[in-house]
């Protein structure tokens, strides 16, 4: 039944995954540091966490650095939190590196998945650092 309603929600909110993206809030030291060691293929998490002041906050999180490397623009952590839910948890992977030389600033263009498999054991990120 939640599948259902899972799908009936992505068909009403025009999603098609893999869905494309950009990271967003990559200017930091911190987060231009993650940016730098990250690869495309690195697998990530994007995660819910609502803040005070941003209560669609939707991290972007790399599983191997343990590193938030940005979030999400607000208007698709709408859509995704109508169709997944308040805190939801879903699979991603980074799809280019941006940026370098000749720009001041890295970014990161990622992929994310419909699925919650790749830390389907961890449902606890309340330590995820880059924040």
């Amino acid at each position: 039944m939640k599948k259902f309603l899972i799908a009936r929600r992505i068909k009403r909110n025009k999603i098609k995954f893999p869905l494309y993206c950009k990271i967003h809030g990559v200017k930091s030291i911190d987060r231009q540091g993650a940016i730098a060691q990250t690869r495309a293929e690195d697998k990530l998490q994007l995660v819910h966490v609502p803040l005070p002041d941003y209560p669609y906050n939707v991290y972007a999180y790399n599983i191997s650095l343990n590193r938030i490397l940005g979030y999400l623009d607000e208007g698709l952590s709408v859509k995704l939190i109508s169709v997944f839910g308040k805190r939801f948890c879903r699979d991603g992977e980074v799809d280019k590196i941006t940026g370098g030389e000749q720009y001041p600033y890295r970014g990161c263009n990622i992929k994310i998945y419909e699925t919650a498999e790749f830390l389907k054991d961890n449902r606890n990120f309340q330590h995820l650092h880059g924040e």
